[in-house]
């Protein structure tokens, strides 16, 4: 996959791109079932699959206060666009001297002259242009002009509700991990180095790898059931996301960690990088009276894991 970060970098000579634009944030069922419609359309005339996207988002230059937490860093979203199939990403830089180009500029100079789009598919309510004054229609309108093709896009439902990076965003502030892997179609992961903490866990026989996450959104604060990929390999792990009330004697004013507890796992896993896929949630993170009462809490939340692994893996190998 090529993937330009500037404009100016653009060569221009790729066949027939085939593309469409956002954010893709998270890469949801919503982007792949988009992704993948995209290139099959490509396979039958010969194009490119292409996305073009943005960054930072446009929000955390024009309005950073609400400006919705990135689910991935660019770099993580690039690699999970790579495995559907995109050969082509446009990441355009989003600054305050970009958000003045008109609408009708952005078209007709960048969408059709620079980059030579042969098809483009956005959604039913996809705005562009300064100030979001560009509309699908206009975007039509202009495509009619010039000789480009403008399509819809099918929206994803899942319950009866459009699958969004906002829905996805919500099931994990609030712990529900498991309905955002259904939103998703692959489990939420957090990437980052092990870094040293205060070993609290080997004392009480359950060592803990500290993550430190470099992703901006976290699911809630409490102990989750995960598997940890690590070298190409992945291990069943429990999660705790929190301020670790029984170590620390509070239940805010703590540093929020991210500390695992890989099973049946001894290596020395300072300074390598882990990626922690987040599959069910445990429970709430509680403040225990004393660290045995923890370590015997922990003990549970281990048999609960290997249970459900085992059952996964029953369900995986049924015939």
């Amino acid at each position: 996959m090529k993937v330009f970060k500037r404009l100016e970098d653009f060569p221009g000579n790729f066949p027939k791109p085939v593309a469409t634009i956002g954010n893709f944030d998270g890469v949801h069922l919503g982007h792949r079932r988009l992704i993948r419609d995209l290139v099959e359309r490509a396979a039958k005339i010969g194009g490119t699959p292409t996305v073009i996207t943005f960054h930072p988002h446009p929000l955390q230059v024009l309005a950073p206060d609400n400006a919705p937490r990135q689910m991935q860093t660019l770099e993580q979203k690039l690699a999970t666009i790579e495995l559907y199939g995109i050969r082509l990403v446009i990441v355009i830089p989003f600054d305050r001297d970009f958000a003045q180009i008109r609408a009708r500029d952005f078209a007709v100079n960048i969408l059709w002259g620079l980059l030579h789009l042969h098809e483009v598919y956005v959604g039913p309510n996809f705005a562009f242009g300064h100030r979001r004054e560009g509309s699908f229609n206009l975007l039509k309108e202009i495509g009619e002009e010039k000789g480009f093709l403008v399509g819809k896009i099918h929206q994803v439902q899942f319950r009866g509700s459009r699958v969004s990076s906002t829905a996805v965003r919500q099931a994990l502030v609030s712990g529900q991990v498991a309905l955002a892997r259904r939103l998703l179609g692959r489990p939420f992961s957090l990437e980052g180095p092990v870094v040293h903490g205060e070993r609290i866990g080997e004392e009480i026989q359950f060592p803990t790898a500290n993550v430190q996450a470099v992703n901006e959104l976290t699911p809630r604060k409490g102990v989750y059931i995960t598997r940890i990929a690590l070298d190409d390999k992945r291990y069943p792990a429990v999660t705790n996301i929190g301020t670790r009330p029984t170590v620390t004697g509070t239940d805010e004013e703590a540093e929020t960690t991210i500390e695992t507890h890989i099973l049946d796992f001894r290596e020395n896993l300072y300074g390598r990088k882990l990626t922690v896929e987040f599959l069910a949630r445990l429970r709430d993170e509680h403040r225990f009276p004393n660290l045995e009462a923890l370590a015997g809490q922990i003990r549970r939340d281990v048999a609960q894991t290997r249970r459900y692994f085992r059952y996964i893996e029953k369900i995986t190998i049924r015939p």
